[in-house]
Formats: structure tokens, sequence, C-alpha cells
């Protein structure tokens, strides 16, 4: 007969041998656990369809050509502009594409923030 220490130690030894199979619940969920996580994404101030509108309004001010036509208060541009939070124009910048930048004036979208400012009447 099997001495009962050589039993319990085979016990034992196939008991040890099941727990390092199973991984423990918090780990055998994760697929990467040492992955870094993705950033959360970012959240625009403005949308590109406010992007479109601010070019079409605004295009006798903010185009890459003379003569210039600076823009009223009640204009169609500045209601465009005012659409944007805070008047961000540097969001709308950002939104450029290579062609629209080199169609479009940055300096002058960006002064169109003061310029259809409400508060400098």
């Amino acid at each position: 007969m099997v001495s009962l220490k050589v039993a319990g130690g085979v016990v034992l030894l196939l008991l040890l041998a099941c727990c390092a199979a199973i991984p423990p619940r918090g780990c055998a969920s994760d697929a990467h656990p040492s992955a870094k996580k993705a950033p959360p994404p970012r959240i625009l101030k403005c949308t590109h369809a406010q992007k479109v509108d601010i070019l079409r309004e605004c295009r006798e001010w903010v185009k890459n050509e003379y003569p210039v036509h600076p823009q009223t208060i009640d204009s169609e541009c500045c209601k465009a502009v005012r659409a944007v939070r805070n008047r961000n124009m540097d969001c709308i910048i950002d939104l450029l594409t290579s062609e629209e930048t080199n169609r479009y004036n940055r300096w002058r979208i960006k002064e169109l923030h003061d310029m259809c400012d409400e508060d400098e009447l």
C-alpha cells in the first residue's frame, strides 16, 4: 500500500497544479494587463458644419484674395461666428484641410472673434 504521506503529497501537488493553471478572476478578463489605456476621445469645441458655415458666410473676409470686405456685426458671417462656442476661431482653424489653409487666411479667421463681438459695440 501507498503510505499516507505519499498520497497526501500527490494530492497537494495536484491541488497546486490546478491553482496555477487557473488565473485569478481579476486578470482573467484582461487582454493586455500591462498595456496603457487609450486616452479619452478629444471633445471638439466646434463642428465641421460650423466651419463650413463660416467659410461660406465670411468668404469675402477670410479669402486669400483682395479686395477684402470687413463684416458688420449683424451680418450672416457674424451670426455664424457667434454660433461657435466662445467664438473659438482657433477650433475652426484646427479643422481646416491643407487645401482650405491655402485658400483662406488664418489670421483673418482669428480676427472674426473680435470683429463679431457684440460687446464691442
